[in-house]
């Protein structure tokens, strides 16, 4: 357990700066507590599960500049004898419109291997090559040509509204009888936390992210141009 201790001679809020310490880093609330000493400092725990959390598996990392698509299409190739057959220069186009809606390798690997609803796809002889390619991924895409949102995309998703505490019956009329309450207050607060990290790592810095976007576009083809 991580501890931070703020005190001030001048009047200052040590609340307000330890509750935006924690907004800062983006840690869980859940996970931090705050409290106040009788020599009026303000005292601030964190689990050093936090501080220190265990190195994530680069193959879930979001996959963005042309090098990195590059790369990424090359480890799938060598790993999925299915691609065989496949012209790599079609695979890293369509490829790099998933990486582009925030799929990682392992998405994208899962995506090859199993259908949406979790079936795997049959392997062997006579499923390879590009129509079989072209198949696998037209299901994970909407039926005007989307990209669907990924498997841990999807998981991460479901947390978030579970964290929230959203009732089970959400859209049904409204003279069903609710199973489950609104959540609580800080049930709430944690929740948002998980949905800000979750957009912070399908997102680049918002600094470029903007011009991320616009070179994406500009590389993706457009049929019938």
């Amino acid at each position: 357990m991580a501890e931070f201790r703020l005190s001030s001679d001048d009047d200052v809020d040590l609340r307000k700066l330890a509750a935006a310490l924690v907004e800062s880093q983006g840690w869980p609330r859940d996970r931090v507590s705050v409290w106040d000493t009788r020599s009026g400092e303000v005292v601030v725990t964190v689990d050093d599960a936090v501080l220190h959390p265990p190195q994530p598996n680069p193959l879930n990392r979001p996959v963005h500049t042309p090098r990195e698509v590059h790369r990424a299409c090359e480890l799938l190739r060598r790993g999925d004898p299915s691609l065989a057959g496949v012209d790599f220069d079609a695979f890293r186009t369509e490829a790099a419109r998933f990486f582009a809606a925030g799929w990682s390798v392992a998405d994208l690997r899962h995506a090859l291997a199993a259908r949406p609803d979790g079936l795997p796809w049959p392997r062997g002889e006579g499923y390879q090559g590009p129509e079989w390619l072209e198949h696998r991924l037209r299901h994970w895409k909407t039926p005007n040509g989307d990209i669907r949102p990924s498997v841990s995309q999807e998981e991460a998703q479901l947390r978030v509204v579970s964290r929230a505490g959203l009732p089970a019956d959400l859209g049904l009329p409204k003279d069903e009888v609710r199973s489950k309450p609104a959540a609580r207050p800080e049930v709430a607060r944690a929740a948002i936390d998980d949905a800000r990290r979750l957009l912070r790592v399908h997102t680049r810095t918002t600094s470029d992210t903007l011009a991320h976007r616009d070179r994406t576009a500009a590389r993706m083809p457009r049929n019938g141009r």
